[in-house]
């Protein structure tokens, strides 16, 4: 891969990134303007990354299907190209708010996942998308918490609210909803970006790494449906109901049981610095 297309594929890279946050941000607070903004910022990372592919193509002189790297690359750009056509054209709404993280996410893989620290005595520091994917979920967990946290507010509220009194020391019922929201929204982001890194780094991993029955992965996956289910209720359908909270609240729940209770099965035999000198949660 040349020099000049990996700084293409980057650039890219960051472009699909920002605009998937804008696009959250247009979701959540329902602002076309900031819709806008990412569109324009896929464009031009779609554009940049077209022709760092072709610059490598010219520059490399080697197949379109050389390595990886390149093979990902187009199919990054043909599912933007699709999503963005799609929805130009027809009424299917939400296409490219969704295909630009997966994009990320494809994009990101074949260049941050090969790198490792080997000198590194922090196992989170030696492989940089483990330590992403930490880190990106831990933020996920922190969005979940202060929704847990607004959504039984809400609800304490709503029950003094039907025995005819008023909580001064609690939010307003309409503070404590939006507070929800947005919330479990930006949570639900960057945990849905740190539980995808996870699960490709564990079918990655097994044999090497993990046993092939990690209970920890999948256990995270009962706490992103019920977040995206909550989401979905509120964000598209507009249900606006009083039960929904407590989604979040069970949701947020079995974070905590997977968080505490459950650990990862790391093999000593492959890699015993993890279960000797630390501890990864």
């Amino acid at each position: 891969m040349t020099i000049a297309c990996i700084i293409t594929l980057t650039t890219s890279l960051c472009l699909y990134f920002v605009a998937s946050v804008l696009l959250h941000v247009s979701f959540v607070i329902s602002k076309s303007r900031w819709r806008e903004y990412g569109l324009h910022l896929i464009l031009a990372g779609l554009l940049i990354q077209i022709f760092g592919m072709f610059l490598h193509a010219i520059l490399s002189n080697s197949s379109p299907f050389s390595n990886m790297l390149v093979i990902v690359s187009w199919l990054v750009i043909i599912i933007i190209t699709i999503a963005l056509l799609v929805e130009r054209f027809t009424k299917l709404r939400y296409l490219v708010f969704m295909a630009t993280p997966l994009a990320f996410i494809a994009l990101l893989y074949p260049l941050l996942m090969p790198v490792e620290f080997r000198e590194s005595e922090i196992i989170l520091l030696r492989f940089p998308w483990l330590g992403a994917h930490v880190v990106l979920t831990l933020v996920g967990y922190g969005g979940h918490a202060l929704a847990f946290c607004t959504a039984t507010t809400y609800i304490l509220q709503k029950n003094k609210l039907k025995q005819g009194s008023l909580n001064q020391y609690l939010p307003a019922l309409d503070t404590a909803s939006k507070a929800t929201f947005y919330f479990a929204s930006a949570g639900f982001f960057c945990f849905t970006l740190g539980l995808s890194m996870g699960i490709i780094w564990y079918f990655d991993a097994p044999g090497e790494f993990l046993h092939g029955q990690d209970l920890k992965i999948w256990m995270a996956i009962p706490t992103w449906m019920l977040f995206g289910l909550y989401l979905y209720r509120r964000g598209i359908q507009r249900d606006h109901s009083s039960n929904l909270k407590w989604l979040v609240i069970f949701g947020f729940l079995t974070a905590i049981i997977n968080l505490v209770a459950i650990r990862h099965d790391y093999d000593e035999a492959y890699f015993p610095i993890i279960t000797e000198n630390q501890t990864l949660k």
